[in-house]
């Protein structure tokens, strides 16, 4: 029994699960948090572009797009906003991403290993496709107040400059209206939003983000084992 045990734990195999199987919880979601806040917060900008294109044109002021494509509303938001105007909701955005990632790693080796230890269910796909559908879930519910607030926060653009008629010496002045802003930061958008439209405001347009989550976990994650399982 000696030698089985010293072969099994000489095995990089044997050592690989026995690790994973000794990692704690709060490793699992201190890894997932920071990888995810880590990516989010490089990745901002474009997540920002992406904000902005989809809801481009769509208030009732607005009679025609601002931007022509994703160059031309780079471009604008750097003349307008400046270098930390890609960066506008950075907070939201990574806090979601801190929670989304934590739950999503957490509860998928929590949930598949409760699952494997019943009698009901064996490593393969059938454990793999509900275990990522419960961790995706649970990805949503956790993150989708946060991600109702990103939204809106990289919704929101800075008003375009007024120029005043010229002055008794002959110079136009250009003034930079800051009125327009709804939100002056994240906690001053959550607060309006549940003050105005109540705490389920923060879970608007969660089936759909549940579609979208959760086919996104149980491909990452069947793809994850089927690469663990070939490859090792």
């Amino acid at each position: 029994s000696s030698s089985s045990s010293s072969s099994s734990s000489s095995s990089p195999t044997g050592s690989a699960t026995t690790s994973q199987i000794d990692i704690p919880l709060w490793k699992k979601i201190l890894a997932g948090g920071t990888s995810g806040a880590l990516a989010s917060a490089i990745a901002n900008p474009m997540d920002l572009l992406k904000v902005r294109l989809q809801t481009d044109g769509q208030t009732v002021k607005v009679q025609s797009k601002q931007y022509t494509g994703m160059t031309h509303a780079f471009l604008s938001i750097l003349r307008e906003e400046g270098i930390t105007g890609l960066w506008k909701g950075v907070g939201p955005t990574v806090g979601r991403a801190t929670i989304l990632a934590a739950v999503e790693l957490a509860t998928y080796d929590e949930v598949k290993g409760r699952l494997v230890s019943t009698q009901y269910f064996e490593e393969g796909f059938v454990c793999t496709t509900v275990t990522s559908i419960v961790s995706g879930f649970c990805c949503t519910v956790a993150s989708s107040p946060l991600d109702v607030v990103k939204s809106r926060m990289m919704g929101q653009r800075r008003p375009p400059p007024m120029v005043l008629p010229p002055d008794g010496r002959g110079r136009s002045v250009v003034v930079v209206v800051e009125g327009g802003r709804l939100y002056r930061g994240m906690m001053d958008c959550l607060v309006k939003s549940i003050r105005n439209e109540g705490i389920s405001s923060l879970y608007n347009g969660f089936w759909p983000n549940v579609g979208r989550v959760v086919p996104h976990v149980v491909i990452a994650f069947t793809v994850m084992e089927n690469l663990k399982l070939n490859f090792g």
